[in-house]
């Protein structure tokens, strides 16, 4: 028997509303694959309609949606550069998106605990074999990681008078919200 199975990761370096519509394509030129898209809370705003194109088209997926209640990215660039000033980077959704997804006819798993992806994976994948769509939320803390291109962002300069007193010369120490 093979155990070895070649895999294939398709990324967009960050973009946002990408990972889904890239699975699903994965999934109908390879519909014998398991296609799997990963995708912060703030991200799958732009996307979870596309659960539906899954049930109207029959292409059975999966999105992992690592829900910690922010656009992660932005926020980071927030707590580094901006002095942990936070201008729409807080996502206070009450609803889950598992529900919002058993609500379109797809599956939907929420996970509280690490101990459960797992589990949420096989099933998963067993309902993309049986031809079914799923969503697994993933509840995850607020802590942010580094920024996708950190090189491309500098402290900024403020140029006019009323701005003066926003003007940040180092970057946040602990590298991490003071909202926690």
């Amino acid at each position: 028997k093979q155990w070895y199975q070649r895999r294939v990761v398709i990324t967009a370096g960050g973009n946002c509303g990408y990972s889904l519509p890239a699975a699903m394509g994965a999934k109908v030129a390879a519909p014998h694959r398991n296609c799997v898209a990963y995708v912060g809370d703030g991200a799958w705003g732009m996307q979870l309609n596309e659960i539906m194109t899954c049930i109207r088209e029959k292409i059975p997926t999966t999105a992992v949606v690592f829900n910690n209640g922010q656009w992660g990215a932005e926020k980071k660039n927030q707590v580094i550069w901006f002095g942990d000033r936070y201008v729409g980077s807080q996502l206070d959704n009450p609803w889950s998106y598992a529900e919002i997804a058993r609500s379109m006819a797809a599956e939907g798993i929420t996970c509280t605990h690490v101990d459960q992806v797992t589990d949420a994976l096989k099933q998963a994948t067993k309902n993309q074999e049986e031809g079914k769509t799923t969503v697994i939320e993933v509840m995850v803390t607020k802590e942010l990681g580094d920024p996708f291109r950190r090189d491309a962002m500098k402290l900024p300069v403020r140029h006019l008078e009323k701005y003066k007193g926003t003007v940040q010369t180092t970057e946040s120490e602990s590298g991490q919200p003071t909202d926690l």
